[in-house]
């Protein structure tokens, strides 16, 4: 049989009664009714016609006098009508395509590939910002502007391709190549005082110091030259100005420290509440509510893999703990000790290489706390290469 014939149905039928088949062939062709595969039998005629055109039959049978005997019925509308009494099984057969269609319309999956500096997490992150994370509606999609927007915010990404295979997304990355530093070893440098100061010790192992012990000097100033004077032949050579110059300087800075100390106390037990979050719509599975006032919140979000890749159906657990504002008055000692330690971090910080040699420090207290002046001198080398020519 054709596809049309499949398509439109079809009954295969034998004419029982002997005498009357060709009576019956004529009158079929008189209403209009078109048979075919028609064949003689032993037991009757054989042929086929149309499922819609089967009940016509009646009449020509009729006249010649004959009865028809059903053998087969195939064909798209028979199968179609075992569902009529069925419409579960047809609402379900139409409500999979639907789903199937809707869920095909969001991204599923989000592959990184070339990561290496760059932290993943933070790149996924940008990437939902731009509209690309499992679970989010992929209209608009434009992977050229997105490649864009990803290589302004990360500079060192030097190739990146965003590819969309129907619901899964491809991100494959190169990142620049970090080029060791080189010293530059062309033309000549001279030593020029990096901050104020009073010289105490000069060491130079290129070029010739135009400063000596006990000289103040100021940001910027000349301490050692690229020339060299050749006495013998009465000429000027320039070199590569190289040394230390040792100096006491002086550095002045301040912290503030408030009075008062705000901290965060628990003050009841802390509750778990788990939920399923599917294409980014989150499901509770907890029935317990979550606790009133000020919460702080900490969870773990897990997610399911299928075939080493992820997929928008993850698992959230958060825990909730409820905290109130605890505010701590702090007396003078208290705020002096504090104020102590922050100098000292930033002595460390600032001044890593310096050598201290006094402090001095003012106190100025406020209503609302005290600030710590501190005055200190050190012993550092203040020499700093200035690049003077080719």
């Amino acid at each position: 049989m054709s596809v049309m014939h499949w398509l439109t149905g079809w009954v295969r039928f034998r004419v029982v009664t002997p005498k009357g088949g060709e009576r019956f062939l004529n009158s079929c062709a008189r209403s209009g009714i078109i048979l075919w595969q028609v064949k003689p039998g032993e037991k009757g005629m054989t042929a086929c016609v149309r499922a819609g055109q089967y009940k016509l039959l009646r009449r020509p049978a009729k006249r010649a006098k004959v009865r028809l005997h059903i053998l087969k019925r195939r064909g798209l509308p028979l199968k179609l009508a075992h569902l009529r009494g069925r419409p579960g099984l047809v609402a379900a057969f139409a409500l999979f395509w639907i789903v199937l269609f809707g869920l095909g319309q969001f991204f599923w999956t989000v592959e990184i590939n070339g990561c290496k500096r760059i932290q993943e997490p933070a790149l996924r992150t940008a990437l939902a910002a731009q509209g690309v994370a499992p679970g989010i509606w992929k209209d608009n999609f434009s992977a050229k502007e997105i490649q864009l927007k990803i290589m302004k915010k990360y500079p060192q990404i030097s190739w990146i391709s965003i590819n969309n295979h129907g619901s899964d997304v491809d991100v494959q990355l190169t990142e620049k190549d970090t080029a060791p530093p080189v010293a530059d070893q062309k033309g000549w440098y001279e030593l020029r005082a990096s901050q104020n100061g009073k010289v105490t010790e000069i060491h130079v192992g290129a070029g010739t110091a135009v400063v000596k012990k006990g000289d103040g000097v100021v940001k910027g100033q000349l301490l050692v030259s690229a020339a060299v004077e050749n006495k013998d032949e009465k000429f000027m050579q320039l070199y590569h100005a190289a040394g230390t110059v040792m100096a006491e300087t002086t550095h002045t800075f301040q912290v503030s420290v408030p009075n008062h100390l705000t901290q965060w106390k628990t003050c009841s037990d802390s509750v778990e509440r788990r939920s399923l979050r599917i294409f980014g719509i989150q499901i509770p599975l907890s029935v317990q509510l979550p606790p009133q006032g000020t919460l702080k919140r900490a969870g773990e979000l897990t997610t399911v893999r299928l075939c080493g890749k992820e997929i928008p159906l993850s698992v959230m657990r958060e825990t909730l703990t409820p905290i109130q504002r605890i505010i701590h008055r702090r007396n003078h000692q208290e705020m002096k000790q504090e104020a102590m330690r922050m100098l000292e971090n930033r002595e460390k910080a600032d001044f890593p290489k310096a050598e201290i040699i006094k402090r001095k420090d003012s106190v100025k207290t406020s209503p609302t706390g005290i600030t710590v002046t501190r005055q200190i001198k050190c012993r550092e080398n203040i020499a700093e290469e200035v690049k003077i020519s080719q």
